[in-house]
């Protein structure tokens, strides 16, 4: 390679002059220069560099990750080890197949991003950080007592929690602690994510010392956990070093082994990024390999020997330097002049003021004359005003300078009155100087002045002002004396070209200089590179060395899981009672359990003979099963009878590999005998129970109901979905029953069996009356596991019963009230007499009309039960209810009104009559009426319904508010003698009972207490 290819090749931008994009290629497309491989001497061929950039940019998609930013080498390597891994020898070939296999390029990406850490590497550097560099961040925090650390590159967080034990430790020896905060950041995030567990195998924390074991981690089985309060001293994330903003205000840095994998420009960057990320004070920990580079003014050292640096205020240097401490990558690159190099501070410095608003640059363009500022070394650094009649750009080189500029004349007469400024901090004034300017003799007047003389910053710079002779709007002054004769103006011009030229040639003398410099700055970077490779190499060869001790450890756990799975198969085989035969697709034997051998007659010689020679003891073609299964794989189920009478179900199923694979054909021979025998046992006690003509319900060991037969869906209406897993107390009403649940549950649950009579509920209709018999069941070693229900409906019955109840105590209460009428009405009857009597005479007049009171009330009573003892004869004649309804309304209106009750009717006007007696109608419409106005002392509302019902019966309904009957009391009513108020015989509403029973009618009551009672009568509508 001759020189030209050389520097074509090797120049650095700024160098070159400008920045190298690529050689021109068609389709208005970058060709990449080829790379320079000083290891080999040769080219890389440029054909890869477009196959590489494809496979960056699938990477890109897929992972979310910019890999363009990591050395060229390094990613060549790695993606030639996965080439190697799927036998592929052309990169191109590689590219193609990627975008077909997402799960080969994330483990490219994964491959790329190499993780090989582990807690405290390079002890001695964590000795350092423990013993130098924490305690002199603790000094440089003063009163502050807030320390931030960032681990960048943190992988699986051992670099992370290591620094965080040491923060720890020292917090420990001090009275007042420090807060400490470490942020951990790293591009993969399952490695982040593994990182924030803080679980680690036993091989990652072996090298640590057994009291810091002991002391910052707790062993769960292989695992040991990091402890709470390092954990919670650490904060994970993903972060993008090069793409994301950095953080900030931090006391430490930790970015070890990560520069290496980054490209030198990339390298300068991330270093700029992070000497602004730290604290004034703050310290860089890189890694063995990794330096700063040429940003030696960014951070001094602060040991040498394991990288640790601490940050230097950017202060002069080189312009490509400042670019990148304000962050701007995209500055072109050029090499600075001497002369900028010399007036850098004053450059900078003046930035602030450079920069002026529209405002300010109207004031000098149009306001004032014209001017320029310039710098102790002579350099022009502002015009203002139209000074190129003035000034002109010189030829060759771009110069500021004010002898590049000016005429030779002008600009000696600019720095004699720069000189006189800055001694005597005075106004100059030269009157009438000649100029030349665009071929025309001028003559102006020139004003030298101090730049300012309050702003220290500016004391060295001098404003040079223009003014057109005889045009001047200011006061006649005194103008400075300026003659220089012109032989020694000559010579004084040619000393300062010569000047001039010893300064340009010393300046290129001195580039020369630093273009050395650079070149063995540019070898020492080379050797750093490869330095910087072949710790890449090593770190890639320790994580290939660490995944290949993990497979071969999980390979030896596949193994031991493998053997005990065989043997698992072996016994299971062996102990099962299922007849098992593994065939191959020839329906050749591959294995067999010893269970089949009682049905087929099977040795151990007989592995590889085909099944149709084995003989057994089935009638049935089980190789024309298997053969239809292994061509349609769609399994087989059946039950099978052996010529031996024993019952078997037999399965034949595909051989399927873990990959779908058929490899054959499975049958199975499970017996059934005893199954099978129990199985019609249970459907003739299904059968049974289902169609037994008593109600079943079965219910768990905790009362649940676990089955209904039909008769109870039928009597109840519910269904089995309705009622299962309800407590099997909720089927009928306990509370009025004479025995609690609880006692009966206490008898059934002590094995014995309980019998009574309960009130049962139905989903739709009224409640209905059963004989109950409930008893436990149990297994064959006594223990409850159900209860079993059993119950028949008396309803009917229980109304049989009672009515014969009824007429049996009518007739009783019949005959004895006739007894009593007959024994009491001749004596009442004379005492009656012998009452009036008395009260004609007027003697004890009020004695007399009480005893005639209650001698009415006993004569009433006598008429009631005369009532009870014989049947009224009494002519039935069809009568209007409605009119009744209203005698028996306006009688007991003026009752109700004294005892503030309100009658409200709702009665339909057309209804038909009914047959009835109908004074015996009035006398129980009067007794509920009556009853019902007295139930409501404090007054309300008495609402009086009749209507016709959907029978086509009359329905009379009494609706009163008052304090209602309790549920004990309401089934007595009716019964002789019972009453529920304070005075009354009991005997009107029997009466009335007895009364609506004449009349093929019905009375029901039902009440609430705090509601009120409703009385219903229905009585028989004449056609």
């Amino acid at each position: 390679m001759n020189g030209n290819q050389a520097l074509q090749y090797r120049l650095c931008p700024y160098e070159s002059g400008g920045k190298i994009i690529g050689r021109g290629a068609p389709d208005g497309e970058f060709e990449a220069l080829p790379q320079f491989r000083p290891q080999s001497g040769g080219l890389e061929p440029a054909c890869d560099e477009r196959t590489l950039q494809r496979i960056l940019g699938l990477l890109s998609k897929a992972c979310g990750i910019d890999f363009r930013h990591y050395k060229r080498s390094s990613l060549i390597r790695r993606i030639e080890r996965r080439m190697d891994r799927l036998s592929l020898a052309d990169m191109e070939e590689y590219a193609r197949l990627l975008p077909d296999e997402p799960d080969e390029l994330l483990a490219l990406g994964k491959d790329l991003l190499i993780g090989v850490t582990q807690f405290f590497r390079d002890p001695q550097a964590f000795e350092t950080i423990q013993k130098k560099v924490i305690p002199a961040i603790a000094e440089s925090r003063g009163h502050e007592r807030h320390i931030r650390v960032w681990v960048a590159g943190c992988s699986t967080g051992e670099e992370a929690y290591s620094l965080a034990i040491l923060f720890h430790q020292f917090n420990e020896t001090l009275t007042e602690p420090y807060s400490v905060k470490i942020f951990s950041t790293d591009l993969d995030k399952d490695a982040v994510a593994a990182a924030s567990q803080g679980i680690y195998p036993e091989a990652a924390v072996k090298s640590l010392p057994k009291p810091w074991l002991r002391r910052y981690f707790t062993r769960n089985g292989d695992f040991y956990h990091i402890d709470k309060d390092i954990r919670r001293m650490v904060v994970f994330a993903p972060h993008n070093m090069i793409e994301d903003p950095p953080f900030s205000r931090l006391d430490l840095i930790a970015c070890r082994n990560l520069l290496i994998y980054l490209q030198s420009e990339t390298q300068q960057k991330v270093l700029s990024m992070l000497h602004y990320a730290l604290n004034p004070d703050g310290f860089l920990f890189l890694g063995p390999s990794e330096t700063i580079g040429r940003l030696t003014h960014l951070f001094v050292p602060y040991d040498r020997k394991w990288n640790i640096f601490r940050r230097n205020p950017p202060g002069p240097g080189p312009g490509y330097a400042s670019e990148i401490d304000r962050g701007d990558w995209a500055a072109p690159r050029t090499r600075p002049t001497a002369a900028a190099r010399q007036g850098h501070l004053q450059w900078k410095d003046l930035q602030t003021f450079k920069k002026t608003d529209d405002l300010y640059t109207a004031i000098v363009d149009e306001h004032m004359p014209p001017c320029m500022v310039i710098d102790e070394n002579n350099e022009v650094l502002h015009l203002g005003g139209s000074v190129n009649r003035y000034v002109t750009l010189p030829k060759g080189r771009p110069s500021w300078n004010i002898y590049k500029i000016a005429e030779a004349d002008l600009a000696v007469a600019i720095v004699t009155a720069m000189q006189k400024v800055r001694q005597e901090k005075r106004a100059v004034y030269y009157k009438n100087m000649k100029v030349s300017g665009s071929g025309q003799s001028l003559s102006v007047n020139l004003i030298a002045k101090p730049f300012s003389l309050k702003n220290k910053k500016f004391d060295k710079l001098v404003l040079v002002l223009f003014e057109e002779a005889g045009h001047s709007d200011e006061p006649v002054r005194a103008a400075d004396e300026y003659e220089i004769e012109p032989d020694v103006h000559c010579r004084m011009i040619g000393l300062e070209q010569e000047l001039r030229q010893a300064e340009e040639s010393l300046q290129a003398t001195i580039e020369e200089l630093e273009t050395s410099n650079e070149e063995l700055q540019a070898t020492n970077e080379e050797l750093v590179a490869a330095n910087e490779e072949l710790r890449c190499a090593n770190e890639e060869l320790q994580s290939v060395n660490e995944k290949l001790v993990t497979v071969n450890a999980e390979y030896q756990v596949k193994i031991r899981e493998l053997t005990a799975v065989n043997d698992d198969m072996d016994n299971f085989l062996t102990s099962t009672r299922i007849g098992t035969v593994f065939l191959d697709t020839n329906m050749c034997i591959r294995r067999f359990t010893p269970a089949i051998t009682n049905e087929f007659n099977l040795l151990e010689v007989d592995y590889g003979r085909p099944l149709g020679l084995i003989s057994h003891n089935f009638d049935d073609d089980i190789v024309r099963d298997a053969q239809k299964v292994l061509k349609t794989l769609i399994p087989v189920e059946r039950e099978i009878r052996s010529r031996s009478g024993l019952w078997y179900s037999m399965r034949v199923l595909p051989y399927r590999t873990n990959d779908h694979v058929i490899k054959g054909i499975v049958l199975t021979f499970a017996d059934i005998t005893e199954l099978k025998s129990a199985n019609e046992q249970l459907l003739k006690l299904s059968y049974a129970i289902e169609q037994s003509p008593s109600v079943t319900v079965i219910a768990d060991a905790e009362g649940k109901i676990r089955f209904v037969n039909a008769k109870f869906t039928e009597m109840t209406g519910f269904q089995m979905a309705d009622v299962a897993g309800s407590p099997l107390r909720e089927l009928n009403r306990w509370d009025t029953s004479s025995t609690p649940f609880e006692e009966m549950w206490s008898i059934v649950s002590s094995g014995r069996v309980w019998k009574g009579e309960l009130e049962s509920r139905r989903k739709n209709g009224p409640n209905y009356s059963e004989s109950v018999k409930i008893l436990p069941i149990k297994d064959q070693e006594g223990q409850i596991i159900h209860y079993l229900k059993i119950a028949e409906d008396i309803t009917e019955r229980k109304q049989t019963e009672e009515l014969l109840r009824k007429s049996e105590m009518l007739s009783a209460v019949g005959q004895l009230a006739a007894g009593i009428a007959h024994e009491i009405r001749n004596p009442l009857t004379a005492l009656k007499g012998f009452t009036k009597l008395m009260g004609s005479r007027g003697h004890h007049g009020s004695y007399l009309s009480i005893m005639s009171a209650e001698l009415e009330r006993i004569e009433e009573i006598v008429s009631e039960l005369l009532v009870l003892a014989k049947p009224q004869a009494a002519d039935f004649l069809p009568k209007s209810v409605v009119s009744i309804l209203h005698d028996v309304i306006m009688l007991l209106e003026t009752q109700a009104i004294i005892s503030k009750v309100t009658i409200e009717t709702d009665i339909e006007d057309e209804l038909p009559p009914t047959s009835c007696v109908e004074n015996q109608l009035k006398q129980v419409f009067i007794n509920v009426l009556k009853n019902g106005v007295e139930a409501m002392p404090g007054g309300g509302t008495f609402l009086v319904k009749a209507e016709k019902s959907e029978r086509g019966s009359i329905r009379i309904s009494f609706i009163d508010q008052g304090c209602g009957i309790p549920e004990t009391k309401l089934a007595k009513l009716g019964q002789p003698f019972y009453t529920t108020k304070n005075k009354g015989t009991g005997l009107g509403l029997m009466v009335s009972y007895k009364i609506i029973e004449n009349h093929r009618g019905s009375m029901t009551i039902t009440s609430k207490e705090g509601i009120g009672t409703t009385v219903v009568i229905e009585l028989p509508a004449v056609p």
